[in-house]
């Protein structure tokens, strides 16, 4: 039986100001965050994108692989403020939505693949700080299906382009910030969306 959910954002801005989320972003992320932004790699990574330490305990959790650093393993994601709100929230609206995140855009669904077959759910922290569950129409199967897809290849990807660093990084002790480059490189493949 398919679970049926009522969601539509109400631009409350919890999701945001959650102290305890981190806004993960993938390659395509980045490429959305220059483009959308106007800006280059060095201002990217100076303003709004840190890179962020795992710890070990909760590596095996993550749904973004780890990136190996010479610091440890770490992931990217998207600056907060002094107050723990996305650096990009702007009153209680997304300063960046067109070039939102991936994970922004499918908030606050998470998908996998099981056994061949496309799943979804929430995620974990969203029933506490969506104030948009059980708001507006039901979300059809289709729209997770096409969202749901689009998340899947996305996340396949970065999980390619992050082992393949990471086997290299161990051997050669790269600086983090040239993973970023090399997603940058990315561009001509993968326009923007």
């Amino acid at each position: 039986m398919v679970r049926k959910v009522r969601f539509k954002c109400i631009k409350c801005g919890n999701c945001c100001r959650d102290k305890n989320t981190i806004v993960t972003i993938t390659n395509r992320d980045t490429i959305r965050l220059v483009n959308h932004l106007k800006c280059d790699l060095k201002e990217l990574l100076q303003k709004y994108v840190g890179f962020y330490q795992v710890r070990k305990e909760l590596e095996n959790r993550l749904v973004f692989p780890a990136i190996s650093t010479f610091r440890g393993n770490a992931f990217l994601g998207l600056r907060k403020k002094d107050d723990g709100s996305c650096v990009f929230l702007k009153g209680n609206l997304c300063g960046i939505y067109e070039g939102r995140p991936m994970v922004c855009r499918s908030f606050p669904f998470v998908f996998e693949v099981k056994e061949g077959w496309l799943s979804w759910g929430l995620m974990a922290r969203a029933e506490n700080i969506c104030l948009g569950l059980g708001q507006g129409k039901r979300i059809s199967e289709k729209n997770l299906e096409i969202l749901g897809k689009q998340v899947i290849e996305e996340l396949e990807q970065y999980r390619k382009i992050v082992s393949a660093w990471n086997k290299q990084e161990k051997a050669e002790q790269l600086d983090p910030t040239l993973l970023v480059s090399s997603f940058l490189e990315e561009a001509k493949l993968f326009p923007s969306q």
